[in-house]
Parts: structure tokens; sequence; C-alpha cells
């Protein structure tokens, strides 16, 4: 038989109100919700006098509740995490979580192209290195962070050297002069940012996105917005993107997505990338 109680694969369900400070109440709804699974119910091994039996959980169920948590500390309902997580596996293993070693691997196989190194530490990035185009949004669509790839070739504009954190937003950006006169097709980047913006945010929202936006601006946004789709809340996506350009020429990227703590992360691949 094995000793649950020792085995750091699995937590109990008292551990877990304990480590996470949530309720039993909550807990329930977590596994009513699809959110965690259901427990393996044992008999108790080890110092539980008057328990007969008990809930034994992955361990990564904790990681799994942190990250509830800190949804809804960024304001999404309990009804779009459910929808977020639900696809995403919790693997049974301590530190074997998709969000943790599995989205590692998979991002840092979308920046170096590399996927025969096994990482046994936590992965650290150095966003510099990138060669592609990227940008960092956080989830008030604002660019965090931007490489000069992105700025040549996807905003025209100097990103980087915008103080104002407003005048960083994304579909500002992309409602600048310079870029609506290389881009034919704009309105279909607008609607690819857009797709990740009804994860998060109603109709009314894009009439106060940022300060000084035009009736107009307005309602192009709200135009989009009608029409997509929200974007699949999973770990790392990708979506092939064609940029048709005022000379003539067009580009394909492959661009690829991902959610961190900080906001969304964006790189635009080559074709085939």
């Amino acid at each position: 038989m094995t000793d649950y109680t020792h085995d750091t694969t699995w937590v109990t369900s008292k551990e877990i109100l304990l480590k996470t400070g949530i309720s039993r109440a909550t807990l329930n709804n977590y596994i009513k919700m699809g959110i965690i699974p259901r427990p393996l119910v044992k008999k108790p091994v080890g110092d539980m006098k008057g328990t007969k039996k008990i809930g034994y959980f992955p361990y990564t169920v904790l990681e799994r509740i942190e990250w509830v948590k800190r949804l809804k500390r960024e304001g999404n309902s309990m009804e779009d995490i459910a929808i977020h997580l639900k696809d995403i596996p919790i693997n049974i293993g301590q530190g074997t979580d998709v969000e943790s070693r599995g989205a590692e691997r998979r991002t840092k196989f979308m920046l170096t192209g590399r996927q025969d190194q096994v990482f046994e530490e936590p992965l650290k990035l150095t966003l510099d290195d990138i060669r592609y185009p990227a940008y960092l949004i956080n989830y008030d669509f604002q660019v965090d962070w931007v490489n000069h790839q992105a700025e040549d070739s996807i905003f025209w504009q100097k990103v980087s050297l915008i103080k104002d954190r407003e005048s960083r937003n994304i579909f500002k950006l992309f409602f600048h002069w310079q870029f609506h006169n290389r881009v034919r097709n704009w309105r279909d980047l607008f609607a690819f940012h857009m797709s990740f913006a009804r994860i998060k945010y109603t109709r009314s929202w894009m009439e106060n996105i940022y300060q000084g936006i035009s009736e107009k601006e307005a309602a192009i946004l709200l135009e989009i917005y009608d029409r997509v789709e929200p974007f699949p809340a999973q770990t790392i996506t990708d979506r092939t993107i064609v940029l048709l350009m005022e000379n003539g020429t067009s580009e394909t990227f492959q661009v690829y997505s991902t959610f961190f703590k900080e906001g969304i992360f964006f790189l635009y691949g080559p074709s085939g990338f």
C-alpha cells in the first residue's frame, strides 16, 4: 500500500487548506468546476485519530490553486478561470505541473528552437537575446517590453522611448499613422490582439481603453470586438499572420503567444518556424 502521507507526490485536503488558506467550501467548489481533480479517498496513514477516510490530491494542485488566486486578483471571474484552466492538465509529481516545467520547456523551444536540453533548474529567459520581433503587454494592454526588431517591423516606431504608459497601449500604437501608412490589413492585427482582450474585458471597456481615444477609434474597436472570438487561454499558442504592406509586398509570421504573471508575451517567428 502506498504511504500517501509521506509521498510528496500527494497532498491531503487538510494540508491544502493549511498551505493555501482557502476554505473547504472553496476547495469543493474548485473540484465541482473541474479546476482541480477529484481526490483519491483513502484510509489515512499516520496520526489522524478519529478520521476514517481522507482525500489525497496530486501535489501540483497547490500550484493550480495559487494560479487561480492570481487570476482572481487580476479581476477574472471563476467561470473564466475554469475555462482558462480546463485544457491544462495537472500532472502527478511535485513540480511537474504544465504551468511550470512543461511551459518552461515549450517556452525555451519557442525562443531558441532547441529541445534537446533537459531543464532541471527553473527556466531563466534573457529577453534581450531574442532575435525575432517580440513584445510583452500587461493586462491593461500596454507594452511593457519590446525589442528593436518589433519596433522596426511591427510597430514602425520607437515604442521603448515612449514614457507615458497609456500611450504604449497596444491599440493606440496600431492607430499610429506610421503603422497605417505601411500595413494595408492593419485591422487583422487589431482583431488578433482584440481576441486576447475579450478573455478579460467587456465591450464597454473599449470606450475607455486609453486616454484621449476618439469616437472614430472607439467605433473601430467596438466593431472589431463584436466580431472576434476570445482567444483560447492556453499555455502557448501560435497563429499565422500575414501583413500586407502598402508597397505590394507581404510578410508572413508565425506568432507565438503565452501568458505570464506580468502579461501576455508575443513572438513573431518566420513562416514555418
